[in-house]
């Protein structure tokens, strides 16, 4: 089921932005997706699309990149299985699964800190150099690695690399890896994060060789399939002390081995923001399972306040994926990083998390709960997650209210929006093999929380004629 679910994912990222990137230009143009397909990538597809319709017999040929060997200190595989198609997958011409070499990638790394807070590009092997960077070694370390069809200039990069020097006196490294992961064919990204893991391992190990830097020093922050690379990185470098996996890539991941994917094993402490973790037919871009010593659910987990489907058309009633979802999803698996950034700098609120049993039933109780350190410890999203300073560290799972827009952590919030418990009666079970109907609580009997519908599914025809 997994397999069918990644393919419907795939499939569904290729059709919108191959049909509608044009005419909906205003979803596609966010940071998350400042993509432009690649010529290369076009013509492949233009080519395949000529050869499929033709009545030829000849036996296709694709030009695909070179496969090379990595001149990095990890091998990288030559093939990555992102569908679970096993031995199926070297047959299958159309989903080239091969990581690209170094050369086509061209992983960058910008090194930042408060002395030089614009960025310098260091690069890595035989020109490798900090005479021109302020990295110093008894420092902190903090590594911020980007996701899919993003790059290490997106706004929210460089925001969060100035929170992090406004925080404390830090070195900050954005690696950048947008070649490798500025695709429409979402699945060539997920394969090149072999080969950018390999790369920033053997930058890393330089870097340390270099300097003496250790590796307890540095704190890795990776927002979606940048959390993964993250975790790899981290795994062969001999454990750094922090990740902090923002909304961590689904699609390709439910099932891989615990070496490819983010876990609790990957660092000292690892703390998970959870902002789009649904099923990938409901359009969820991040892993919906507690994989970190600690992870959060803002609002639940599955989607935002503020990142509304506000559409009544007729099309988005009778499609199960419309734009306007996809749209939906971009902006909830997005927030992760946002949240983040603000616990950096804001100092007049502190994100409270409030200890949570994953069900619908237990948020009310998580709620209302009065934070005990015995009883019902409390603890901090963001940056304070890891404790100290009379802070508890973080463990286990956790519910976190925000707001719909900046500010987003906000002292007198007290119940989560309606439309985001909807998403949590309606399913929201981690393992996800069926849907619950847990029964209402009486203490969501208010005003606010009167809209919550029933979990019974309607018909499609009922559902596009029912207007009202």
């Amino acid at each position: 089921m997994n397999v069918f679910y990644n393919y419907f994912f795939i499939t569904v990222v290729t059709i919108f932005a191959f049909n509608y990137g044009t005419a909906l230009r205003t979803w596609v143009t966010t940071d998350e997706l400042e993509n432009h397909i690649s010529p290369d990538d076009l013509k492949e597809f233009v080519k395949w699309t000529a050869k499929s319709n033709s009545t030829a017999t000849t036996t296709p040929v694709i030009d695909y990149a070179s496969y090379e060997e990595t001149t990095s200190i990890l091998p990288v595989p030559d093939l990555v299985d992102c569908f679970g198609l096993g031995s199926l997958t070297r047959k299958i011409w159309l989903f080239n699964m091969r990581p690209d070499s170094s050369d086509d990638v061209n992983t960058h790394f910008y090194f930042s800190s408060r002395r030089n807070p614009g960025r310098v590009q260091v690069f890595a092997g035989s020109q490798f150099g900090l005479e021109w960077v302020d990295f110093d070694p008894d420092r902190r370390t903090i590594l911020i690695v980007h996701g899919f069809m993003s790059h290490s200039n997106a706004s929210w990069v460089l925001e969060m690399t100035g929170a992090f020097l406004e925080w404390a006196d830090v070195n900050v490294i954005a690696v950048d890896w947008s070649k490798g992961g500025n695709t429409w064919k979402y699945w060539r990204a997920v394969a090149n994060t072999r080969r950018v893991g390999s790369d920033v391992t053997g930058f890393m190990k330089q870097l340390m060789s270099a300097t003496g830097a250790e590796v307890k020093d540095f704190h890795f922050v990776g927002h979606s399939l940048g959390a993964h690379i993250a975790s790899y990185v981290s795994y062969h470098i001999g454990k750094v002390s922090r990740i902090t996996g923002l909304d961590p890539a689904q699609p390709c991941f439910r099932t891989s081995n615990r070496v490819e994917r983010l876990d609790d094993t990957d660092a000292d402490f690892v703390d998970v923001i959870h902002t789009n973790g649904r099923l990938l037919q409901k359009i969820g871009f991040g892993l919906p399972d507690p994989i970190g010593h600690a992870d959060f659910y803002p609002n639940g987990g599955m989607k935002q306040p503020g990142c509304g489907n506000k559409t009544n058309s007729i099309w988005a009633r009778l499609l199960p994926i419309s734009p306007s979802k996809l749209q939906q999803a971009i902006c909830s698996h997005g927030r992760a990083y946002l949240l983040f950034t603000e616990s950096l700098i804001n100092n007049n609120c502190t994100f409270q998390a409030h200890k949570w049993n994953l069900t619908y039933e237990g948020v009310n109780a998580s709620l209302l709960a009065a934070c005990n350190i015995l009883s019902s410890p409390c603890s901090a999203m963001g940056i304070q997650a890891v404790g100290g300073s009379g802070q508890p560290r973080a463990r286990g799972g956790y519910f976190v209210l925000t707001s719909e827009k900046e500010p987003y952590c906000q002292d007198d919030l007290l119940h989560p929006l309606s439309d985001l418990l909807r998403d949590l009666r309606q399913g929201f079970r981690l393992d996800r093999s069926q849907k619950a109907i847990p029964s209402v609580t009486p203490a969501y009997a208010d005003p606010d929380l009167e809209d919550v519908t029933t979990t019974t599914a309607k018909s499609w025809l009922k559902k596009l004629l029912s207007f009202g």
